[in-house]
């Protein structure tokens, strides 16, 4: 396999029109949502700084024990009132004019992800709100047939759902409107970049007219509020993403509990690259996934390719990853942003080797990683989150197996259907593609933790 040469990325033009920032409504402060504090809990203020500049952004409150406390016992309480009781037919009318809220409201959404994680706003405006659409009226769909997708309703009780900048919004949409469909209220504890979001979603749930407080937003990263609001009486179950380690962590102490965690591991990538697969159906795919970035793959992506097609692909996505931009995530011509938080971009940036030269037009202070293509050796780690591809060239499907540990989007090229199953069988993904990239289905990932509160 040829090496890869290092990747000459295109210069952005200088004074290309950028969306307006404003029309996303960032909050100078993002407070605790708990109606009977007022806003403010008197938390220290936390920066979240601007990924394409490394300023600050915004401030949010890190919300305390008390104030978790106090959002779990309100959240519940509501939920136990007259939104628990009401009909299935009419839950479903309610979250069907929340989902249309949230359509309404895609434009900010978009723009939010984009300033905060470095998404690039056209794919944040159309694929992110998108599937945000899709999501909202899937979950909406369910609350008149509960019984049909394996549900039943409950009278109230809260769910905690946290959040990060790995968080997909279609994925909360998805979850905050489920649990609202079986009769929960739901407590939403994001990390502070991704507490703008989370008031979004609170927003939309109060202007599509549903009871104050059925959905709090309890935001920081203080341990102690963490423990108040999964220790809480009134909470049933919690969802988190994250890394595998923090989340078995995670999930052991809330087993002690009895309680349920529906756990979203970082997604990390393989695509295993077959004889007779399309170079240039693979390497689209692909691409797309650099464009994608960190928020796509959290958990890095790698391509395990036959030596007979590793020149061919090596020299496809070159060109491809040369041809990309990299600018600022408000620029429509974006097709790389910055990385999502400082450590992602210290391990991607680390991982060329050399420092390269970033484009002149780019804001200084961002963080910023030009997209790489690294050949990975027999011992070499899964590569980091960020713009970055690792291509490993395997003799043949015996090769393949014992590399797909803690693979969750695992997508096959190419080979026929005996080959393709049998690598399947070889891992236990959440995700699977033949013949095509492996994604999430954010509906049925809501329904997995739903059943969980239900069981």
């Amino acid at each position: 396999m040829t090496s890869p040469s290092p990747v000459a990325v295109r210069r952005v033009p200088r004074h290309r029109r950028l969306e307006d920032a404003s029309d996303a409504g960032l909050p100078e402060v993002c407070h605790a949502t708990v109606a009977s504090h007022g806003g403010a809990t008197g938390g220290a203020l936390l920066d979240v700084p601007d990924p394409a500049t490394g300023e600050p952004l915004l401030r949010v409150e890190d919300a305390g024990p008390q104030t978790a406390a106090v959002a779990a016992s309100t959240t519940a309480r509501v939920a136990r009132g007259d939104w628990a009781w009401l009909a299935q037919e009419d839950r479903a009318r309610w979250l069907y004019v929340l989902a249309a809220e949230l359509e309404a409201r895609a434009r900010p959404v978009g723009l939010t992800s984009a300033l905060v994680t470095g998404r690039p706003v056209a794919a944040a405006l159309h694929t992110d709100a998108a599937r945000l659409v899709d999501a909202a009226f899937s979950a909406a769909g369910w609350a008149d047939k509960l019984p049909a997708v394996g549900l039943r309703p409950r009278r109230g009780g809260a769910v905690v759902l946290r959040s990060s900048w790995r968080t997909p919004p279609a994925a909360l949409a998805a979850a905050v409107t489920g649990a609202l469909g079986v009769g929960l209220g739901v407590v939403l504890r994001p990390t502070p970049e991704a507490a703008p979001l989370a008031l979004l979603l609170a927003g939309a749930v109060r202007a599509a007219g549903l009871p104050a407080d059925l959905v709090s937003v309890v935001p920081g990263t203080a341990p102690g509020a963490d423990k108040a609001l999964l220790t809480h009486e009134d909470v049933l179950a919690a969802h988190a993403d994250g890394g595998a380690e923090e989340l078995r962590e995670l999930a052991v102490a809330l087993a002690e509990l009895g309680r349920p965690l529906h756990e979203r591991t970082d997604a990390t990538g393989v695509d295993v690259v077959l004889d007779g697969a399309d170079v240039e159906d693979v390497a689209d795919a692909l691409l797309d996934t650099v464009r994608g970035s960190a928020p796509a793959r959290p958990g890095g992506s790698r391509v395990l390719v036959v030596a007979a097609l590793a020149d061919r692909l090596t020299e496809r996505l070159t060109e491809g990853l040369a041809a990309l931009r990299v600018g600022h995530p408000l620029d429509r011509a974006t097709d790389v942003g910055p990385c999502p938080a400082a450590d992602v971009h210290h391990r991607a940036r680390a991982l060329r080797g050399r420092r390269a030269a970033l484009p002149g037009d780019l804001p200084a202070g961002g963080w910023w990683v030009l997209p790489t293509l690294v050949p990975l050796g027999r011992r070499a780690p899964v590569p980091p989150a960020g713009p970055v591809l690792g291509v490993r060239v395997v003799t043949g499907d015996d090769d393949v197996a014992p590399l797909l540990a803690g693979t969750t989007h695992l997508a096959v090229w190419g080979g026929d259907a005996r080959r393709a199953l049998r690598v399947l069988g070889a891992a236990a993904p959440r995700a699977v593609g033949l013949g095509g990239p492996a994604t999430d289905d954010d509906a049925a990932d809501a329904l997995r933790l739903l059943r969980a509160v239900s069981s």
